[in-house]
């Protein structure tokens, strides 16, 4: 009985996917790659593409140190049409993901990280069904 109650608990456990570009190692790890993106191939269909992104920073060596990348508040704004922002979050190792609508995009975020000010606007395009790749310098000084 335990082990059917643990295979249960187990298989409901959230998966990460690391078998997109956002998640490989090679991309985004100094904070020289800040404000570099490139365009893949996506699933997608329609009038929507998908944004991965990493963030970094330059004050210390790690450009990817969870001080400082980790669970950061973000905006996305439409910069054709406007309307209200888009919120999200970065999760524990600075990365995030979006579905948007295809058209010119802007990536904000501002605040305090430890002693640091940090804060950023990157501009992007989202092109239909295709994946933005994003690397998003905090800018923290």
């Amino acid at each position: 009985m335990l082990a059917l109650l643990l295979a249960c608990t187990n298989s409901d456990a959230p998966v990460l996917d690391t078998s997109d570009s956002a998640y490989v190692d090679d991309f985004c790890t100094t904070a020289g790659e800040g404000g570099d993106n490139k365009l893949e191939d996506g699933t997608g269909e329609g009038t929507s593409g998908q944004i991965r992104g990493q963030f970094i920073q330059s004050v210390l060596a790690d450009a990817r140190d969870p001080q400082f990348v980790a669970f950061v508040d973000y905006l996305l704004e439409n910069r054709d049409v406007g309307g209200q922002a888009t919120r999200g979050r970065t999760d524990g190792d600075g990365k995030f993901t979006a579905t948007l609508g295809a058209g010119n995009w802007r990536i904000r975020t501002s605040g305090h990280q430890g002693s640091y000010y940090c804060s950023q606007e990157t501009d992007f395009a989202v092109v239909a069904g295709k994946v933005t790749v994003l690397c998003v310098d905090m800018n923290c000084e």
